[in-house]
């Protein structure tokens, strides 16, 4: 059912705490994007880069610049902004958003984390702004409380994810370390995420025999840097594997917490684990299963080899699902304006329909949601992060009456932009 569309929207202008109405709608993309050609595009980002706050990383913003690159040596003219937004501080994101709106362009890509999204993109769907999310909780589905039918997920939702993380621990590991009952220590984190896959397991775990959490979650906060007490309940508690949904940082902070108190059990993690590899803040690889939707280094299509080589060769490090979705996104974009130009009711309509195999691949569902599989891997050795594939699973649709949705939300805390 499509949501209705105010002809305001009021909220935190960019650069003070006053509330101000700002138009919204096609007719504003119509004014400016009538001005431009059908190779000519206009994308805004929200994300933080590499020097902005403790937490920041690089690659969302350098997957762009290199999408610019490519599509102008095919004849593109493309204006790239990028606006400065936090990942888990909604003011941030909002005002982003708004400064965003104002500009007229033909596609905003923000909603980095569920902490922003779920009380975000509400006023984002009450525009026609064609908007990428680069998080996926369950209330920004198409129908859901925090979507509409300009928001379009490029990840999978955190419990298709989490699920299949479930899947892998409770079969295909459980056979491989040859126990007889696989009991899952549950670590999640003190936010809408965590809630949320601390539901999907509950509701998920009777489908799999000899597989169990052991006691309550354990959880953290999002900027927890001391989790000595939630390693030692694990080591405590006989669990025979930890199943995470945490942020990068404490991810990083209870991996190394573990080992120094001799817990030596495998360790399966979301994307969260594999950016605090990548961060540096994990030494000791071993027994670690981290779990992407997009792993640019273990596809072996020429796209996703080119692109792979082309960003290690342009930034000095490797692509994660960061770089590729968001570089993604700016093809797709210049597809979509090549063949119906800047009207935003006629992008969304076509955004609706994507069928797009780029660095990775997307299908849109009835969700809004474009990926549609999810890559468990290891590491080379303990010290090497070489990936190394475990398993990629293809995702199950779910119907919108068996979404599970948080129904409070934990303060959003300056933390990282990044987190599932």
């Amino acid at each position: 059912m499509r949501k209705l569309k105010s002809a305001v929207v009021v909220g935190l202008a960019c650069a003070t705490l006053a509330a101000v109405a700002v138009s919204a709608g096609p007719a504003g993309a119509q004014s400016t994007g009538s001005t431009r050609g059908p190779k000519e595009i206009y994308i805004i980002g929200s994300y933080e880069t590499k020097g902005e706050s403790s937490q920041a990383i690089p690659n969302f913003d350098d997957g762009a610049k290199l999408a610019v690159t490519d599509l102008q040596k095919k004849g593109y003219t493309v204006n790239y902004e990028r606006i400065p937004a936090s990942g888990t501080i909604a003011a941030s994101q909002e005002q982003a958003f708004l400064a965003a709106q104002a500009k007229n362009p033909d596609a905003w890509i923000g909603l980095t984390s569920s902490n922003v999204f779920i009380p975000v993109g509400p006023k984002v769907a009450a525009t026609d702004v064609p908007s990428f999310a680069l998080a996926a909780p369950s209330e920004g589905v198409k129908s859901g409380p925090s979507g509409g039918d300009n928001i379009f997920l490029v990840r999978p939702l955190n419990e298709q994810t989490y699920s299949k993380i479930l899947q892998y621990i409770c079969t295909d590991l459980k056979k491989q370390m040859k126990v007889k009952d696989q009991k899952i220590a549950l670590n999640t984190v003190q936010t809408s995420f965590g809630t949320t896959v601390a539901s999907v397991v509950n509701r998920e775990i009777g489908k799999y025999k000899g597989c169990s959490v052991v006691g309550d979650p354990i959880t953290n906060s999002a900027v927890a840097t001391d989790l000595t007490q939630q390693a030692l309940a694990i080591k405590n508690s006989g669990a025979t594997v930890v199943m995470s949904a945490n942020f990068p940082n404490p991810s990083g902070v209870l991996v190394n917490q573990l080992q120094q108190n001799g817990v030596t059990i495998p360790f399966v993690g979301g994307a969260s684990l594999n950016l605090a590899v990548d961060a540096g803040s994990i030494q000791n690889l071993t027994n670690l299963v981290a779990t992407d939707d997009c792993v640019p280094e273990l596809i072996k299509t020429a796209a996703a080899k080119k692109f792979t080589k082309e960003y290690v060769s342009t930034y000095g490090y490797p692509p994660n699902y960061a770089s590729a979705q968001v570089y993604d996104m700016f093809n797709v974009m210049a597809n979509t304006v090549q063949s119906v130009g800047h009207d935003y009711a006629k992008i969304n309509k076509k955004l609706a329909g994507t069928r797009y195999d780029g660095v990775c691949s997307y299908t849109n569902d009835k969700n809004n949601v474009m990926a549609q599989s999810v890559t468990l891997y290891k590491y080379k050795s303990p010290t090497d992060k070489t990936k190394v594939l475990v398993k990629n699973y293809p995702l199950d649709f779910v119907p919108n009456d068996e979404l599970g949705t948080a129904t409070t939300l934990a303060a959003a805390t300056p933390t990282t932009t990044v987190a599932k």
